[in-house]
């Protein structure tokens, strides 16, 4: 059985500055990396500073220790940032060597001279055979990074892990757990695994995800959940809220212009209101005002849906009330929960 060469010597340069640049094998970068149109690495690529260009396509690790500040970026394996990362298009995680190969065309170019095949303009073959056949350090298309990720579409197939913000128009597939201070989504998210916010989760769409954990507030389109959804403090919503397999439980208030069904409990420290009904499992119950004086039910601990939802527990019905009587409501709140208080603070001092 023929045995393939041995992979090129990598690629290393104290920085690289140019208008494209291409490599079919390893490369590491001592310094910043400014490419002014696209950077194609077959193999692993380091940078031991910044990385701007306008194309990355690395079908290996990408480990950048600075910023990476890029319009469109695509890696076959994982991706591990020092800093932020900033993405204008589209950031995919997961590639395939074919996939890859296909995207930059060059299945389409006139065959090479010496008879190899398209695949080796893009990596080496000896690169190639070490990909398909090692674990893959630090989890196949995985995303970390210490700083925040601001990009236009997100379609990752490992986990993604931030210090920072999660800042996405929309996230056509995440097939990990999310994990991160803060998620923002301006369209849907669609999140395979768990997903957790050290403090607020605002999706402006709907929201996908096996369970949902907030050390904060929840607000969303629509919520979808195929386990537990938890927070700290109110779940908001314009459409329907479900937990297809376990409970939804929440610190303070649910309210949405939908329905809600939880599988097991359905738990609020204060109201509960949904405008299309309230259901829960049938040998559970709904508990609301769990944080409240009996004396203060009616106006705080209310539960209000089109007709009285079976196994109410606690809270008081109320018929016909709104998400926007909530609304109203938490406007003219004047006090604050105990890990309310650093975060106010915090924004007060990033203000000036």
């Amino acid at each position: 059985m023929p045995t393939l060469a041995s992979p090129p010597e990598p690629v290393q340069a104290k920085q690289l500055k140019r208008k494209q640049f291409a490599s079919n094998g390893d490369v590491h970068i001592l310094g910043d990396v400014q490419i002014s149109t696209q950077m194609l690495v077959g193999g692993d690529l380091l940078v031991d500073g910044d990385l701007q260009a306008e194309e990355v396509f690395c079908l290996g690790k990408l480990t950048v220790t600075g910023n990476i500040q890029v319009q469109s970026l695509y890696v076959g394996q994982a991706l591990d940032c020092g800093g932020d990362i900033e993405v204008e298009f589209l950031l995919k995680t997961g590639c395939s060597a074919d996939w890859m190969a296909r995207m930059l065309e060059l299945d389409q170019a006139k065959p090479a001279k010496d008879g190899s095949p398209y695949m080796d303009k893009l990596v080496h073959p000896a690169i190639l055979q070490r990909n398909s056949h090692q674990e893959v350090f630090g989890g196949y298309g995985d995303i970390q990074a210490l700083g925040y990720l601001a990009c236009d579409v997100l379609d990752c197939h490992g986990d993604v892990q931030l210090d920072g913000v999660f800042d996405v128009v929309e996230v056509q597939y995440l097939g990990g757990h999310l994990t991160a201070s803060e998620i923002e989504v301006a369209g849907d998210c669609n999140c395979k695994g768990e997903l957790f916010s050290e403090t607020d989760i605002t999706v402006a769409g709907s929201l996908f995800a096996a369970t949902v954990t907030s050390e904060g507030n929840i607000d969303c389109g629509a919520l979808h959940s195929l386990g537990d959804i938890s927070c700290w403090g109110y779940l908001r919503a314009s459409n329907e809220i479900s937990s297809l397999n376990g409970e939804i439980h929440c610190g303070r208030w649910i309210a949405t212009k939908g329905s809600v069904f939880a599988a097991k409990y359905i738990k609020a420290g204060e109201s509960v209101v949904a405008e299309k009904g309230i259901n829960c499992g049938d040998d559970y119950g709904i508990l609301a005002a769990t944080s409240l004086r009996r004396s203060r039910w009616e106006k705080l601990g209310m539960v209000s849906a089109p007709k009285q939802p079976e196994h109410l527990l606690s809270g008081q019905f109320v018929a016909g009330k709104k998400r926007s009587h909530i609304d109203a409501l938490e406007k003219k709140r004047d006090w604050e929960l105990d890990w309310e208080i650093p975060r106010r603070l915090k924004r007060e001092a990033e203000l000036g």
